[in-house]
């Protein structure tokens, strides 16, 4: 439960379901910066340099680099599970991501963000 807000006059809200609104307006404000206005999607043709696909090593040190005790996503899955997966996940991360990576297109699930208020 939240405690109270300041609404954008100053003044403090103790009123949950208007502090839900604020914060719901104030995020829709951040970050869809179009305002609603449809977006045209196109194809950008560019002279890029060449990157090498994602090595196995490089997720193991990815992997190694994850904080733990911190909140999962959206997927509920703490960093110390996929930790403790050893050699045998890192493997099958390994070719989750080059799949991602030859198709150049993020899952749908890993655009979206959870935020929560403090």
């Amino acid at each position: 439960m939240l405690g109270m807000i300041r609404n954008e006059r100053g003044e403090l809200q103790p009123d949950p379901t208007k502090i839900v609104d604020m914060c719901k307006s104030y995020f829709d404000r951040l970050l869809n910066v179009h305002n609603g206005e449809e977006t045209e999607e196109f194809e950008i043709h560019t002279a890029e340099p060449w990157i090498p696909e994602p090595r196995e090593i490089e997720i193991k040190m990815s992997v190694k680099k994850l904080k733990i005790f911190k909140s999962p996503g959206m997927d509920n899955i703490l960093a110390e599970l996929i930790k403790a997966g050893g050699t045998p996940l890192i493997k099958e991360l390994h070719k989750l991501i080059t799949a991602i990576w030859r198709k150049e297109e993020l899952p749908k699930e890993w655009k979206t963000s959870v935020i929560v208020t403090v």
